[in-house]
């Protein structure tokens, strides 16, 4: 059924049949509801469903209500005496009411049932818009996870989301949001939403915010930032906390980089996804940027012989000593603190001293005439990927 703007009209017969059963059982007169054309959709008498009424087309075509007395009924086909109104939404007759009865005494009846339905329809097709608004949202995010610059041209999606209202050369910030222990819920009429939709928008309040569900609890997010990361990182923080206070579940987020465009987004969506599954491993933290896992995500493309082969090369006389835990911190917290003696021992907890006497003794062990940068960085990446190995095999 069309309505003369173009748009299907949400009076489906399992909503009319609904509100003309009920409310006949209600008032105690049969009340009937057709579509546009004049059939009957729904009927207290439910004989009447599936048949002509002809005095609705008219009242349809003039969006004025008829009354039909008992001769003028005999008249008409499927028509009984009783009243006729229009069923109005968004400014266009989409069907009609009939209530059987004396006009006199059925017609406050039939204001009512209209009225009624009238409500019910906008409610119907101001969720119908929403549903499709999320389904363009959700087929606009597919598209740029998915988007391949060889197959499909960028302008023709930033034309195709600036039709949604959704500028992407705005710099924006992917993030990968996983939802722990919690069963989605059931959509219902009045909140059909997910409502860790609803809380991620919510913390991410920005017009240009495009926030939706991709699977059972995980969700995209692509939260403008103009600014950096940083603001990003503080609303995940609170929206972390938000999910623990009001839904009572937890929740990991991983943060990509800034982009600007199909490609860039979809790139920093990946980086958003390694974030999470690296944060979850190494940082064990609930909010995880990829520059806190930038070398992680490095080892991951490496295959894991080749890691093993390097650790060996690089870092056998080390390996063999019984204390590699404590080598392997003494190596990153002096390179992670850009070889100072005064940081990387307030980073220890040690004195200074003890951890020259550390690392005299490591380049003892490596054989190294002189303390090098490049010689540290190529050991610490050993380390690296020594700890990588060992926290994914306990993984």
């Amino acid at each position: 059924m069309e309505t003369e703007a173009g748009t299907r009209a949400p009076l489906t017969p399992a909503l009319a049949q609904h509100i003309a059963g009920e409310t006949s059982a209600i008032v105690g007169f049969n009340i009937l509801i057709t579509d546009a054309n004049g059939t009957v959709i729904g009927s207290g008498d439910t004989s009447r469903v599936g048949t002509f009424h002809e005095a609705s087309p008219d009242v349809v075509r003039t969006m004025e209500p008829a009354t039909h007395s008992t001769s003028e009924a005999r008249a008409l086909q499927g028509v009984k005496p009783g009243v006729t109104l229009p069923i109005l939404l968004n400014g266009h007759a989409v069907g009609t009411v009939g209530i059987t009865g004396p006009p006199g005494q059925v017609t406050r009846f039939g204001l009512m049932v209209e009225r009624q339905t009238e409500i019910l329809l906008q409610q119907a097709s101001l969720l119908r818009s929403t549903v499709q608004r999320e389904r363009e949202l959700e087929d606009l995010v597919r598209e740029i996870l998915a988007f391949d610059s060889l197959v499909t041209d960028a302008q023709t999606l930033v034309d195709r989301a600036n039709e949604q209202a959704v500028d992407l050369r705005r710099t924006r910030v992917g993030i990968a949001v996983q939802v722990l222990g919690r069963r989605p819920e059931p959509a219902t009429a009045t909140e059909w939403l997910p409502r860790e939709l609803i809380l991620l928008r919510e913390n991410f309040a920005h017009r240009q915010t495009i926030a939706v569900s991709i699977a059972a609890n995980r969700y995209v997010v692509f939260a403008p930032a103009p600014n950096g990361t940083q603001e990003t990182e503080e609303q995940a923080r609170r929206c972390v906390e938000q999910f623990r206070v009001r839904l009572h579940s937890d929740v990991e987020m991983g943060i990509g980089t800034q982009a600007t465009g199909p490609l860039n987004l979809r790139i920093s969506y990946e980086d958003a996804v390694d974030s999470l599954r690296l944060g979850r491993r190494i940082t064990h933290r609930s909010v995880t940027t990829i520059d806190n896992v930038r070398i992680e995500q490095l080892l991951v493309g490496v295959a894991l012989r080749a890691r093993q082969r390097y650790t060996a090369a690089v870092a056998a006389p080390l390996l063999s000593r019984g204390d590699w835990s404590t080598v392997g911190a003494t190596v990153v917290a002096w390179c992670e603190s850009g070889f100072s003696l005064v940081g990387a021992a307030r980073r220890l907890h040690i004195h200074r001293n003890t951890l020259i006497r550390r690392l005299e003794k490591i380049e003892e062990m490596q054989g190294w005439s002189e303390r090098s940068g490049e010689s540290y960085l190529a050991l610490y990446l050993a380390c690296k990927m020594h700890e990588f190995d060992v926290e994914e095999s306990s993984s």
